[in-house]
C-alpha cells in the first residue's frame, strides 16, 4: 500500500471548481457534524440508555425482593400459626377432659398447670394472627373465643377441685350433681373448640387467599422483570448494531473505498475531484485529492521528460527504441511490413558555426514540426541524436517507405525557415530507407538504414537511398573479401 503525507493543499483549480455560488436567501449553510461528534453523541445516548435500563432493572429487582420478604416474613408465619391454632385448641380440649379425671389435688394441680400453659400458647398464637387481620369481626370472635377458653377452663378446674376436696363429706346425690356440672363444662369446652376451629379455618382460608394473590403478584412481577430484561437486551443489541453500522458506514466503509481508489492503476477523476467537507474523512479525502492531483501531474510531466526530446518534442532515443522493439514484434507476429527512415540535415555544422546554436536549435524544431505534419497517426518520429531523426512506418513496405522518404525530402527542401534574428534559411536532408527482413532485429534495421543514409551522403546529399537486405549483405561480404585481399 502506498502511503502519502496528507499535508498538501489542493490545487487552485480544484478549489475554485468546488466553490458553490452564494445562497441568494442569505442563510448560512448548516455546519457539518464531524464523525467524532456523532460518535460522542451516540456514546452518550447509549450510556444513558444503559444506565436507565440498569436502574429500571434494579427497581424491579428491589420490588420483587420486597415481595419475597413479605411472603417469607408475614404470610408464611401467619399461615403456619393459623394451622397450629387448630392443634392447640384440640390439645386444650384433650387436657380439659383429662382434668375431669383427676382424683387428687396433686394430680389436679399438675393437669391444671399444663392446661394453663396450653391456653397461654393458644392465646399467643391468636394474638400473632389477630393483629394483621383486616376482618375486625373475625379478630373479635377469635379474641372472645380465647377468653371463653380461659373462663371455661378455670370453671372446670374449680369444679374438679371442689369435687376432690369434698369427696368424703358429700352424698352421692351431690357427687352426681358435681359430675354433671363437670361434664357440662367439658362439653362447653368442646363447643368452644369447635367454634375456635371454625374461626381458625376461616382465618386460614383468608390467609390462603391473600397468600395466593400475593404469589400471583410476585409471578407477574417476575414475568414483567423477565420481559423487561429481554427488551433491555434487545435494545442494547439494537444500540450495538446501530453503533456498528455508524462505524462501518461513516468510517470503515469510506476508508476502504478510499484505499480501493488509491490502489487503482489509473486514478479516477471522481477521486481527484474536490468535494464539500462534511466531516474529517471528507477533509482528509480533499487533502489527499490535492496531493494525488499534484502527483499525477508531476508523474505525467516526468513521463513526458523520460520519453520526449526536450528540444524538438519528438520521441527521444530511449522511447524510440522501445517503440521499435514493439513494432518489430508486431510485424513478426502478424506478418506485416515495417519500414524505417533515418534522415540527417545536410551541412548542419555550417548553420551552427555561421548563425549560432540558437538558430540551429530553431531549425531542428522546425524540421521536427514539419516531419510530424507529414506522418500518419500510426507513425512515430524521434530524434536519433544531434541532427539525425528516425521515422518508424508500421505496415509499410519498401515502395511506400520510399514514397514517404521522397515526400519528406521534398517538403523540407521547400520549407523556408525564418529565425528570429537573421535571414531566412533553406535546408535539405539526406534520407536512408530500410525495410525489416524476416530474421532481422530492430538494431540491425537501424544499422541498414544508417548505411543507406551514408550512401546518400556520399552520393551528394539531398537525396534518398534505400537498402535491400540481400544486396546489402552481398555488398558487405564483398567489402570484407576486398579488405581481406588487400
Amino acid at each position: 500500500m502506498f502511503t502519502y503525507s496528507l499535508t498538501a493543499t489542493p490545487p487552485a483549480h480544484l478549489m475554485s471548481s468546488s466553490l458553490s455560488p452564494p445562497d441568494s436567501s442569505g442563510d448560512k449553510p448548516a455546519k457539518p457534524i464531524s464523525i467524532s461528534t456523532q460518535f460522542r453523541r451516540f456514546s452518550w445516548a447509549m450510556g444513558l440508555a444503559v444506565v436507565a435500563l440498569t436502574l429500571m432493572l434494579l427497581y424491579l429487582q428491589s420490588g420483587l425482593q420486597a415481595g419475597l420478604s413479605v411472603l417469607q416474613d408475614d404470610f408464611m408465619p401467619r399461615w403456619q400459626t393459623a394451622q397450629r391454632l387448630q392443634g392447640d385448641a384440640h390439645h386444650v380440649s384433650v387436657k380439659a377432659v383429662q382434668l375431669t379425671l383427676a382424683f387428687t389435688l396433686g394430680e389436679l394441680r399438675s393437669i391444671h398447670e399444663e392446661l394453663d400453659d396450653q391456653i397461654r400458647a393458644l392465646e399467643a398464637s391468636l394474638q400473632a394472627v389477630v393483629k394483621p387481620i383486616a376482618n375486625t369481626e373475625l379478630a373479635r370472635n377469635l379474641t372472645m373465643a380465647a377468653g371463653d377458653f380461659r373462663r371455661v377452663a378455670e370453671a372446670l378446674a374449680e369444679a374438679v377441685r371442689l369435687r376432690v376436696t369434698s369427696a368424703i363429706a358429700t352424698t352421692r346425690e351431690q357427687m352426681d350433681r358435681e359430675r354433671r356440672r363437670e361434664r357440662d363444662l367439658a362439653r362447653l369446652m368442646g363447643d368452644h373448640v369447635v367454634k375456635l376451629a371454625s374461626y381458625t379455618g376461616t382465618l386460614a382460608a383468608d390467609i390462603d387467599i391473600a397468600f395466593a394473590a400475593h404469589r400471583q403478584d410476585l409471578l407477574r412481577r417476575l414475568c414483567l422483570q423477565g420481559l423487561f430484561i429481554g427488551l433491555a437486551g434487545l435494545l442494547i443489541g439494537v444500540l450495538i448494531w446501530q453503533q456498528f453500522r455508524l462505524l462501518d458506514h461513516r468510517l470503515i466503509h469510506r476508508i476502504k473505498a478510499l484505499e480501493a481508489d488509491m490502489a487503482k492503476t489509473d486514478l479516477d477523476q471522481t477521486l481527484l475531484a474536490h468535494r464539500a467537507e462534511t466531516d474529517e474523512i471528507d477533509a482528509m479525502r480533499n487533502e489527499l485529492a490535492g496531493l494525488l492531483s499534484r502527483l499525477t501531474d508531476q508523474n505525467a510531466q516526468l513521463e513526458r521528460l523520460a520519453t520526449t526530446d526536450s528540444l524538438t518534442g519528438l520521441a527521444n532515443r530511449r522511447c524510440l527504441f522501445e517503440r521499435l522493439g514493439q513494432e518489430v514484434y508486431r510485424a513478426r507476429r502478424y506478418n506485416t511490413a515495417l519500414s524505417l527512415l533515418l534522415f540527417d540535415l545536410d551541412h548542419f555544422k555550417r548553420i551552427n558555426d555561421g548563425w549560432g546554436h540558437a538558430v540551429g536549435d530553431h531549425v531542428l524544431r522546425e524540421i521536427a514540426r514539419e516531419t510530424l505534419q507529414l506522418l500518419r497517426r500510426t507513425d512515430t518520429a524521434g530524434r536519433y541524436g544531434g541532427e539525425e531523426f528516425v521515422v518508424l512506418l508500421p505496415e509499410t513496405d519498401l515502395a511506400e517507405a520510399m514514397a514517404m522518404a521522397h515526400r519528406l525530402n521534398r517538403e523540407i527542401s521547400r520549407k523556408v525557415i525564418a529565425p528570429e534574428h537573421g535571414s531566412p534559411l533553406v535546408v535539405t536532408v539526406s534520407v536512408g530507407v530500410a525495410t525489416l527482413a524476416p530474421a532481422e532485429s530492430g538494431e540491425e534495421l537501424v544499422q541498414r538504414a544508417d548505411r543507406a543514409l551514408y550512401r546518400a551522403k556520399q552520393a551528394g546529399r539531398d537525396r534518398v537511398e534505400a537498402t535491400n537486405p540481400l544486396a546489402d549483405s552481398s555488398r558487405q561480404e564483398m567489402e570484407k573479401n576486398y579488405e581481406f585481399k588487400g
